[in-house]
């Protein structure tokens, strides 16, 4: 199973959040932290990251919380991955030997999984990164579909 990092899970939460209320009212994260049993903290941590990358605003004040920087149509999930994500998800080094070597596995010429899991990779984050927010909130409505 492909696993998010919390990073991950979060942002596409906070941000799916942001798309749901676009253009209608600022979202203050305390109602995110709430609604989805996130620590505010850790919130104000992923809105700072997201802020920085563009994708997110925030206003002050009482009145205050944040917004999509952009309509949820032009947000890629990739845009919001890149921002936390360095990894690959499959990979067939076990984990003792991660470490071992630096960005190239030496068996990469003669390793048949792991050049199956190179492409899986690369076929799996071209199709992942270039849904939209659109796409994403289509998909709780029923609408949303991927083609082979």
């Amino acid at each position: 199973m492909i696993r998010f990092s919390r990073y991950e899970d979060y942002a596409v939460i906070l941000v799916n959040k942001l798309a749901e209320e676009y253009q209608k009212r600022l979202v203050p994260l305390s109602e995110v932290a709430s609604e989805y049993a996130i620590p505010i903290l850790f919130l104000r941590k992923l809105a700072g990251e997201l802020r920085k990358a563009g994708l997110v605003y925030a206003v002050e004040g009482k009145a205050g919380g944040y917004s999509l920087a952009k309509p949820p149509q032009e947000i890629l999930l990739g845009d919001i991955l890149r921002v936390f994500s360095k990894r690959e998800l499959f990979t067939c080094c076990p984990p003792q030997m991660k470490g071992k070597h630096k960005r190239t596995c030496p068996k990469k010429s003669s390793c048949i999984t792991g050049n199956m899991w190179r492409i899986l990779n690369k076929e799996f984050f071209a199709r992942v990164y270039n849904l939209s927010l659109l796409d994403v909130m289509s998909e709780k409505k029923g609408l949303f579909s991927i083609k082979a």
